[in-house]
């Protein structure tokens, strides 16, 4: 019997096609609560909450409010989900940067970020 190290596939891949396809499952009105959704339905999507924020460049093809569902979203499945925890990985960091490049982030959802998370890295990451 031998002992290797396991090293789990990387079949999944955050592109504008694994993007496009999470916001066709996410309403299309801006998410408050994520109560009405049932986290199994996503699990394809939980390997992005914690991706390479490097990978999240693909977010600039998306318009400023697929964004922010974007956003809404991950801070409300890190939030009520377990096994969505991202701490400083978190996926809304990077969107937040691309929100901010577009001049797109208002301080009302700065405000809801704060609001809607106990991860003390939202909005904007860890302090330098």
């Amino acid at each position: 019997m031998s002992i290797g190290v396991w090293k789990p596939a990387k079949d999944q891949v955050l592109d504008e096609s694994s993007l496009r396809s999470l916001l066709g499952a996410l309403p299309s009105d801006p998410l408050e609560t994520i109560a009405e959704l049932a986290a199994s339905d996503f699990l394809a999507y939980r390997f992005m909450v914690t991706e390479d924020h490097t990978a999240w460049l693909v977010a600039e093809q998306l318009s400023g409010a697929q964004i922010e569902q974007l956003v809404r979203f991950f801070t409300l499945a890190e939030q009520s989900w377990s096994g969505w925890e991202a701490g400083k990985r978190s996926a809304v960091i990077p969107l937040v940067s691309q929100l901010k490049a577009q001049s797109a982030f208002d301080p009302a959802l700065r405000r809801w970020i704060k609001k809607n998370t106990d991860n003390r890295y939202l909005p904007n990451g860890a302090a330098l």
